[in-house]
């Protein structure tokens, strides 16, 4: 069965991959210029100028570079490996949990997660998601094999692992680390002091293994390197506690980021555990999340009262607090919140809602298992009816299909079929109808393209979808400076050409305000494109007496303006400079929708 699972994982997450294009082009020009230049490989350059780097750091990238140097610059070439992460995140998840629970939880899980549409569409995509999740799962796996075996060089492996993934999306890796410490102060078998020294040691081989690369960027001067993106002082240990940091949690990611005019459109989900009953978050993983509350509540009963053997009791500690940490950050940090973030709380999820869901299956013989069972699925179907209700544009019978399914499946729980014959007509209503949604909106994710920054799962919500290549399926009420930053502009040919046929003494084809526009360009042309002001138009990078210099040494062979971001739009930042003087020193020549500026003599 394991294998069987694999393989449908594999097709799942493989089939039609270039269906999403360049995906998050941002990451796809960046793995471009690794592929071409050492530099760029080694800071995570967005370009093979080497102007300015990507706002996270290079693990994940040099899996895409050495991708793309290997088999040549493709959607498949960028995306496959982000696949395969995920097929060896399923079986890993096997792995952990067939080991303290047994084989048939670890299908259980594996396949909650496999189809958790979530996991879907971030393991088709390029983010640094698929590596992170990946990572984590490896981490929990290894301090927990410490715990069973008594030895500690798997918990420094789950130190190396923490620091590989430091380097793959900084501080996000802190969420499991608080299940790591606890349940190995509480299960190993060795005395505090010396698990106290065990947890440092591990802390330790995190800081060498992750740490180098930060040190590395702060030692080498600003002048030999690309500028930090993300960061206001090209820091990458800003970057790593700002803007990466606590910014994600404050809301000072998007204050900094976003006009006033602009802010609105942000998902604006009110705190609280309430959160992942919106619109935006149920579908992506709500759909097993009644029974993973119900194994938590499980977990917690066998860990107060020491039922259970002490690596049963360590799995479940490590899966509760990291659940707990996850979904509590989650459900209450402030500023841009992407549904995709969901994706950090989905393997212990998945590892809580398969414990729950067979310890309660097998015990239902007993009246008052039988009624938290019960109650349980009710409360999966009323969210299984809530997801469904809000993609009615593309599934409009979803709701009444959804209802009549679970209430099939309850109702034969409830009442067992009076044949021996029938005895297996109740698992298989209940996989069924606990399979009907998540597998329908995860097949939806797979047949439909996917692209832009902010990726989500699924149908669309209430008619819109935020991440389709055709960008009015956002909404006629979405500016085109917010487009911009999410999307980047449409290249145009006739600018292409252009870029196509610059001379090659030129270190930039061109330069364009904003990172997605800038990755758009230099994937279509083949040349490297300077992305004025980062990611979003705000960094401080180039300034304009930079910029200046830059083209009267002829490094810059063109600007070329379309739809500006909307902090540059409105006047601020160094990008805004830039655009001014542009304006004013450049004749300009109107190519579509862009206006093209030679600065070539």
């Amino acid at each position: 069965m394991l294998w069987v699972l694999l393989a449908l994982t594999g097709l799942l997450y493989l089939w039609g991959l270039d269906r999403n294009g360049w995906a998050n082009s941002y990451y796809s020009a960046a793995a471009m210029a690794g592929s071409q230049d050492w530099t760029a490989f080694f800071f995570s350059s967005s370009d093979p100028g080497n102007a300015i780097s990507v706002d996270k750091p290079p693990l994940s990238l040099w899996v895409m570079s050495a991708s793309v140097g290997a088999f040549g610059l493709s959607p498949w070439s960028i995306l496959v490996p982000q696949a395969l992460m995920g097929v060896a995140s399923v079986y890993l998840l096997y792995r952990m949990v067939r080991t303290y629970i047994g084989s048939a939880a670890g299908l259980l899980a594996a396949t909650f997660f496999a189809v958790t549409p979530v996991a879907v569409v971030m393991f088709r995509y390029n983010n640094p998601d698929a590596l992170l999740t990946l990572l984590m799962i490896g981490i929990a796996y290894a301090a927990l094999e410490s715990i069973r075996r008594n030895r500690v060089r798997w918990l420094i492996l789950a130190g190396a692992l923490t620091g590989a993934a430091l380097l793959t999306k900084q501080l996000q890796i802190a969420l499991v680390l608080p299940a790591v410490a606890a349940a190995y102060l509480m299960f190993a078998a060795a005395p505090l002091l010396k698990r106290v020294l065990h947890l440092a040691t591990a802390l330790v081989a995190a800081a060498i293994t992750g740490g180098w690369w930060f040190v590395l960027v702060q030692l080498v001067p600003a002048a030999n390197r690309p500028f930090v993106g993300g960061s206001r002082f090209n820091s990458a240990v800003e970057l790593s506690l700002g803007y990466n940091g606590l910014d994600r949690l404050s809301g000072e990611d998007a204050s900094r980021t976003m006009s006033p005019s602009t802010a609105s459109l942000a998902e604006k989900l009110d705190p609280g555990f309430q959160r992942f009953l919106q619109p935006q978050f149920s579908g992506q993983f709500g759909w097993f999340l009644p029974l993973a509350v119900a194994g938590l509540c499980l977990a917690i009963w066998h860990i107060t009262r020491q039922s259970g053997s002490r690596r049963y009791r360590a799995f479940l500690s490590l899966c509760s607090v990291w659940f707990l940490c996850s979904s509590t950050v989650l459900a209450f940090m402030s500023g841009i919140v992407h549904p995709y973030y969901s994706l950090t709380a989905v393997p212990p999820l998945s590892c809580l809602a398969a414990t729950g869901l067979l310890h309660l299956y097998r015990l239902r013989h007993r009246r008052n298992i039988r009624g938290v069972l019960a109650g349980t699925l009710l409360a999966t179907m009323v969210l299984a009816f809530v997801s469904a209700s809000r993609s009615t544009a593309d599934f409009p019978l979803g709701p009444l299909a959804a209802l009549l399914v679970w209430s099939v499946a309850i109702a034969v729980l409830a009442v067992p079929p009076p044949f021996p014959a029938l005895r297996n007509v109740p698992r298989g209503l209940l996989a069924v109808a606990l399979m009907a949604g998540p597998f329908v909106w995860s097949v939806n994710t797979v047949l439909s393209p996917h692209e832009g920054a902010g990726v989500v799962a699924g149908p669309s919500i209430l008619g819109l979808r935020t991440d389709h290549p055709d960008r009015q399926q956002m909404g006629s009420n979405v500016p085109p400076s917010f487009v911009a930053v999410m999307f980047g502009n449409l290249p145009e040919s006739g600018i292409v050409s252009r870029l196509r046929s610059t001379p090659a003494s030129s270190t930039w084809a061109a330069a364009m305000v904003g990172s997605e526009t800038a990755a758009n360009y230099q994937l279509a042309s083949k040349r490297s494109v300077l992305p004025l002001g980062g990611f979003d138009g705000t960094d401080p990078f180039p300034t304009l007496e930079q910029f200046q210099r830059m083209v009267a040494g002829q490094q810059v062979a063109s600007i070329v303006i379309q739809d500006l971001p909307p902090l540059t739009l409105e006047g601020r930042g160094e990008s805004a400079r830039i655009v001014e003087w542009v304006r004013d020193h450049y004749r300009a020549e109107q190519i579509g929708s862009a206006q093209y500026y030679s600065t070539l003599p």
